[in-house]
């Protein structure tokens, strides 16, 4: 829990010093609660050392299984903190709308390359800005790492609940060797804090439950005020898991309990409004539907696109058909025996479903549907979430809710909601995977509840460890093939061959990804040409990889902006710069020179033009 109510003390410090436009207030703001904590920490040093005791005891007790989390963890952290980030859309707007938060010194953008930019929600996006701000992407995985750690800490701690250690144990080994789950531990999207926050707010919850408390009152609405500002698709599972934890709430205490509560803590209320509004995005809801007409810019974008019933039941079974996935072993039988799992369920899927469904609730690309298809891949924009997301998710969560108590089916019964409302709202695409972090990671105190059954049931410890060592060696796979960032590949004789840390001389070839986008090395060019201090015009497109230019040139002022507008203002810049864009100026009054175009070879259009204006 301390790691997320981490998050939500620095998001919404940056958020507050940017909403002041002054974001230099953010180091003075950490420095004080950093006091603040440290003298806190030391009128609880006994406490601290019976925790730091606890632990130890714990990880001697299981030396074998927490040696073998421990250095996975620590390979993901170096992972996540030195290896260059490559993820699509950070590239377009994850990381680089904080670039552009810096350079205008707010978080209200007015110019942009994509509406995501300026309009999406970004409690867990300005995070980022403890290492942008000094220009260096050197750490920027982190919190993803840490959300990943807060996941699995969580899921052991919510688990103990209705399980002995073992089990609790097996429980976060499970849920942390989901390959998708691995894969975002070390990358920079988002989706991996909607899972983290679900699990603080469930457990938040549990405890709400058992005690009348003003504090866990007070971490609910903080907590769940994060998880809406790390990403809209929070929102679809706090409204049923709001409504079921009102209905226990009031099933478990008297009205009069409740407002007795609130009458005698009203101080904790009236300091949790401010926090709770910034991180509620009520500010930027509002500046979009003023600008946009949209509020939170899913429309726009073709994200969201409520249909027919029928549409919510076609995407329910591709998403079945898609999570049926037995990595690392049909990896290695597709890339050793050449043995196509994947096909096969495409051709069942096509076979029974497809005359039915056809292309009811499927997404677009260049005005035309997408056909459905399974190309199950250890890369976070393709992968699911492994044996364990197939083969106990949905079976804990259908027994969770016949069988468990009232907290375990409000559990399956918000989870569950979820997944269907996703159906319903969201359009299917091929990487749609990211959006069901939170069903399957939140559902690890189902799937405890679901083994105490079977292992209790069966009374055999072979189950139990055999369980252990198969999660175990998805874990330990999961972070070694992991294609975005590999550390070895499937063949024995040149294992290291596609091995991340030599392709970028151990993360010191921060461009490593960006020259193999674009074919070329125009952002090394970019800032050779383009001295500092200059004005550019940017044209880009929607998907640009903005990311790197910014980050490298931070002294160079951009203004993201169309053709038309760069031919009637060309006078107030010093450069134009196309990405991935033709630019054509044959009707532009003013004489001009091509610095440098791109070649035959580049993967993308690209030109830097310097204006005169002589």
């Amino acid at each position: 829990m301390g790691i997320i109510l981490a998050f939500i003390l620095f998001s919404t410090i940056f958020q507050i010093a940017f909403l002041l436009e002054i974001p230099n207030l953010a180091f003075v703001l950490e420095a004080l609660f950093c006091i603040l904590i440290l003298r806190l920490a030391f009128t609880k040093k006994a406490e601290i050392k019976l925790i730091l005791s606890t632990v130890k005891h714990f990880f001697f007790h299981h030396k074998i299984i927490c040696s073998i989390i421990f250095v996975c963890w620590v390979y993901l952290f170096f992972l996540a903190t030195i290896i260059p980030p490559s993820n699509w859309d950070s590239m377009t707007y994850n990381l680089s709308r904080v670039l552009l938060f810096q350079q205008e010194n707010s978080l209200l953008l007015d110019n942009v390359t994509t509406p995501r930019q300026a309009m999406f929600v970004m409690g867990s996006d300005i995070l980022t800005h403890a290492f942008l701000r000094f220009y260096s992407d050197y750490g920027v995985g982190l919190f993803s790492f840490l959300a990943y750690v807060s996941i699995a800490l969580g899921t052991y701690a919510l688990s103990r609940n209705f399980a002995s250690v073992n089990i609790s144990l097996l429980t976060a080994i499970i849920i942390m060797g989901m390959p998708e789950l691995c894969f975002q531990a070390t990358s920079t999207k988002n989706d991996i804090f909607t899972g983290a926050a679900a699990i603080f707010c469930l457990q938040v919850a549990y405890r709400f439950l058992q005690v009348l408390n003003i504090q866990d009152l007070s971490l609910l609405i903080l907590g769940a005020s994060f998880g809406a500002s790390a990403k809209t698709t929070f929102l679809v599972f706090l409204l049923p898991f709001s409504l079921c934890l009102l209905y226990l709430i009031f099933k478990k205490y008297k009205v009069l309990d409740l407002l007795n509560l609130l009458r005698t803590n009203w101080l904790y209320f009236i300091i949790l409004i401010f926090p709770s509004l910034i991180m509620s995005q009520f500010w930027l809801f509002f500046h979009n539907v003023v600008t946009q007409n949209d509020a939170t810019g899913l429309t726009q974008n073709n994200f969201v696109k409520p249909t027919r019933m029928k549409g919510m039941f076609a995407n329910l079974v591709r998403y079945l058909f898609q999570s049926f996935h037995l990595f690392p072993f049909d990896y290695i039988a597709k890339g050793r025996l050449n043995i196509n799992i994947d096909n096969y369920l495409e051709n069942l899927y096509q076979l029974i479903f497809e005359p039915y469904f056809g292309n009811t609730k499927m997404g677009y690309a260049n005005g035309k549907p997408y056909g459905f298809s399974i190309r199950l891949f250890p890369h976070e924009d393709y992968s699911w979430y492994g044996i364990g997301g197939f083969f106990l998710v949905f079976p804990s969560l259908v027994i969770s809710l016949i069988k468990g108590n009232d907290f375990l089916r409000a559990t399956s019964v918000s989870l569950i909601s979820f997944m269907l409302i996703v159906c319903y709202l969201v359009l299917w695409t091929p990487w749609n995977n990211r959006y069901f972090n939170l069903f399957f990671t939140a559902s690890g105190v189902c799937i405890a509840f679901l083994l105490t059954l079977i292992i209790n049931l069966k009374r055999n410890s072979v189950i139990k460890k055999s369980m252990l060592w198969l999660f175990l060696f998805i874990l330990i796979s999961s972070c070694i093939l992991n294609s975005s960032k590999p550390l070895g590949g499937l063949s024995i004789t040149e294992f290291f061959k596609p091995n991340i840390w030599v392709k970028t001389n151990f993360g010191q070839d921060r461009l490593y990804h960006v020259n193999n986008y674009y074919n070329d090395d125009r952002v090394t060019i970019f800032k050779t040409l383009v001295p500092d201090n200059s004005k550019v015009a940017l044209i880009g497109g929607d998907n640009s990889w903005i990311y790197h230019f910014y980050l490298t040139n931070p002294k160079v002022k951009f203004e993201p902006i169309t053709l038309s507008e760069f031919k009637d203002n060309y006078a107030t810049y010093d450069y134009l710069f196309c990405l991935d864009v033709q630019c054509d100026l044959s009707d532009l009054n003013t004489f001009y020179e091509i610095l440098w175009s791109s070649s035959n070879e580049s993967r993308k259009l690209g030109k830097i033009i310097s204006l005169s204006h002589n």
